[in-house]
């Protein structure tokens, strides 16, 4: 898990910044990433339970590892896709709690900020 993290933390930043540098305003760098690790978490995992290909081993390398490091945002489309198939409500409840708790905790973490350092 150690070095697929150490690997998909350097991958993040070498295609993010990579990428980026097309896009101005847009964070088209975060967006491939995201996109990418989730593309790859869907294949190692699909690959690892419905066709035996990798280990427990391997997955804790290569999804928790490789792909937490990459982008967690990947981790949150896997979770997502798995409920939605599954039980479809809590899909629809996870995507909700998700994206407004995120910007609640990103709002508060400003707000926080603001009170701390008085700006």
């Amino acid at each position: 898990m150690f070095i697929g993290g150490g690997v998909g933390a350097v991958a993040r930043w070498v295609i993010s910044a990579r990428v980026q540098r097309y896009a101005v305003l847009f964070p088209l760098g975060t967006l491939t990433v995201n996109l990418l690790g989730s593309f790859l978490l869907g294949f190692i995992m699909a690959a690892f339970k419905y066709y035996g290909v990798f280990t427990r081993t391997q997955i804790l390398l290569l999804a928790t590892g490789l792909c937490g490091a990459f982008t967690t945002f990947s981790t949150f489309a896997y979770e997502t896709f798995t409920l939605l198939r599954d039980a479809p409500l809590y899909g629809v409840l996870y995507v909700i709690a998700s994206l407004a708790g995120g910007l609640l905790a990103v709002y508060a973490g400003f707000v926080l900020a603001g009170t701390v350092y008085g700006r």
